[in-house]
């Protein structure tokens, strides 16, 4: 058995491999081998695995924090050789890397869901302003519906062989596509050490007591799918629409609005209490944004909990949950 490190270069497409005897050229890995690794590809993974190598995967902040203390430059080498020593000095910073063929199977048919989507959409807008081609398309346009329906019912079923997915389900404004999207996303939710992580991976954590924003030519260090799934489906769709009262003609409530739902109209007339008290007051539309960002936030805390609780066996009232900024 042997324990190499790998760090992994998105910009020149390489790895840096260091062992006990130092930088090395790529070995021909063998079952029982050990890597360490910050931020290699899940599919370079998967091929380790199926060789039989144990894969153990740090936070981006251990090299950075090293370099930081020892004044090293960053280079690919230099953080292979950083990563092998904590490892073997600090593996409690290291979390073992899982595979599971559940979730793989999921996110492919996620994949499938969205191109099907995204097909019978282009499709529907094609005919939506030509009548003589929609009647001649009607049997693809029903066949289109067909496949996505397909598709949401294996996502489903698939949701039911992966315990912790019900942290999602369960909630009234994540639909089964979007649980499974989010299951995906969030992967292992031990590699978020707080709430905060898990926040701001979202594109969803405070900076300077202002919400992120990408600047122009630069890269945005955070999913922004997860921040769009969030905003967008859950909030947006799940919440604000599907979440409201449904009332009868006579104006009588038959199903009362979801929590989140009422949660969020709370939160917006706070938000703009606050504005009108500004020497500048917002925008509504920025009043509202803030509005479904806490919401987001919110519930982003409840899935936290759960997926804590499901992953870890924990009591839910051992969750360290610190207070929402």
């Amino acid at each position: 058995m042997t324990t190499y490190s790998i760090d992994w270069s998105h910009k020149e497409y390489k790895r840096a491999i260091f062992s006990e005897d130092g930088l090395c050229s790529e070995p021909e890995f063998q079952s029982g081998d050990v890597v360490a690794t910050e931020n290699m590809p899940h599919v370079q993974c998967v091929e380790l695995h199926y060789k039989g190598v144990e894969i153990y995967k740090c936070n981006t902040d251990v090299t950075s924090l090293v370099r930081k203390e020892e004044g090293v430059e960053k280079t690919d080498e230099n953080d292979a050789k950083i990563i092998y020593e904590e490892f073997m000095s600090n593996p409690d910073k290291f979390r073992k890397w899982e595979y599971d063929i559940r979730k793989e199977t999921l996110k492919v048919q996620i994949k499938i869901r969205n191109q099907k989507v995204e097909g019978s959409k282009k499709l529907k807008q094609r005919v939506s302003y030509d009548p003589i081609l929609a009647e001649l398309l009607q049997d693809e346009l029903k066949e289109s519906g067909s496949l996505v329906g397909k598709c949401n019912t294996k996502i489903k079923n698939l949701l039911k062989e992966i315990p912790e997915s019900s942290v999602l389900t369960d909630i009234k404004g994540i639909g089964h596509a979007t649980a499974g999207e989010l299951v995906d996303i969030i992967g292992n939710v031990n590699r978020f050490p707080t709430l905060y992580h898990l926040w701001s991976y979202f594109g969803l954590g405070v900076r300077g007591g202002k919400a992120p924003r990408r600047e122009k030519g630069s890269v945005a260090n955070w999913h922004q799918r997860g921040r769009a799934l969030m905003i967008n489906d859950v909030v947006a769709n799940g919440v604000i629409r599907a979440g409201s009262a449904r009332k009868d003609a006579d104006g009588n409530i038959l199903i009362e609005a979801s929590h989140y739902n009422k949660l969020y109209y709370k939160v917006k007339e706070l938000e703009k209490a606050k504005s009108e008290a500004m020497e500048e007051p917002l925008s509504d539309g920025h009043v509202d944004n803030r509005a479904r960002r806490k919401v987001a936030k919110a519930i982003l805390k409840e899935i936290y909990r759960g997926l804590k609780v499901a992953k870890n066996g924990e009591k839910e009232n051992e969750v360290h949950i610190p207070r929402s900024k």
